[in-house]
């Protein structure tokens, strides 16, 4: 070892940036969402025609102002809510530099709570969900 380094030191993790938009699920008809703007803090299978039951749940879409690029959040409910991300503009492949973090049960034992780091201003809405072309 010289001068005082160690090879076994891990790099050090930068610091997400941007306000975080948390959401999990809650009992088997709720999508609850926090620290972003949009439709409210809920998104309940039983009143909003967008959003099925059971399974392929519903699309959530994240914006934010000045970005053409933004995030798809897949909900799926099996007995457990889990929740998938993706690029939301189908001219560009990659995914906005917004830090995603994932944990298992901290908001709702049985549901996956995912954070994304957005943009100041952002929101969030329910979309269509996207079904396979045939």
């Amino acid at each position: 070892m010289f001068f005082g380094k160690s090879k076994d030191t891990p790099p050090k993790a930068h610091e997400p940036t941007g306000t975080p938009a948390v959401f999990w699920g809650a009992s088997d008809r709720m999508i609850c969402c926090k620290g972003i703007a949009g439709e409210g803090n809920e998104f309940n299978v039983t009143s909003h025609p967008k959003l099925q039951d059971g399974g392929y749940v519903s699309t959530l879409e994240i914006s934010a102002p000045g970005e053409e690029q933004g995030i798809f959040i897949h909900a799926f409910y099996s007995g457990h809510w889990s929740f998938a991300v993706s690029p939301s503009s189908e001219v560009s492949d990659e995914m906005p530099r917004w830090s995603v973090a994932r944990e298992w049960g901290t908001m709702n034992s049985h549901s996956e709570t995912l954070k994304i780091f957005c943009p100041k201003g952002s929101s969030v809405k329910v979309i269509d969900r996207i079904e396979a072309n045939s």
